[in-house]
């Protein structure tokens, strides 16, 4: 009987360590340009809920089956340019980034998306 308890015990102990924690995990941009306006983001790899902008930025965001698409725009700098509301923040990991456009902030010419690199973290 006592070896049952224990066993039921650790049972809930262990349901309650593997529950989803819901949370806002962090998009930063750690390499852009040095006058940007606009950058268009996929974030794929796991469900989001919500995409919310830092002060001084918009956000416009849509989902399909590619991912997260986001568009952020403002004087687009390298640090925190929005954060995501996602169900279960132990699975930061899973999400990944894509920068698919960047537009110039004066002339809004596109600029290669490549040379930016955006990464996710708690």
């Amino acid at each position: 009987m006592l070896l049952a308890a224990l066993l039921l015990v650790a049972a809930c102990a262990n349901d309650t360590a593997n529950r989803a924690q819901s949370g806002t995990l962090t998009l930063t941009l750690t390499a852009g340009g040095v006058n940007d306006g606009a950058l268009v983001l996929i974030v794929s790899g796991a469900p989001i809920t919500s995409v919310d902008a830092p002060a001084g930025y918009q956000i416009a965001s849509n989902a399909d089956g590619q991912g997260t698409h986001i568009m952020v725009m403002g004087n687009i700098a390298t640090g925190v340019i929005a954060t995501i509301s996602v169900p279960d923040v132990a699975r930061a990991s899973a999400y990944a980034v894509t920068v698919v456009q960047a537009a110039d902030r004066t002339s809004f010419s596109l600029l290669d998306a490549a040379h930016y690199h955006v990464t996710v973290s708690p």
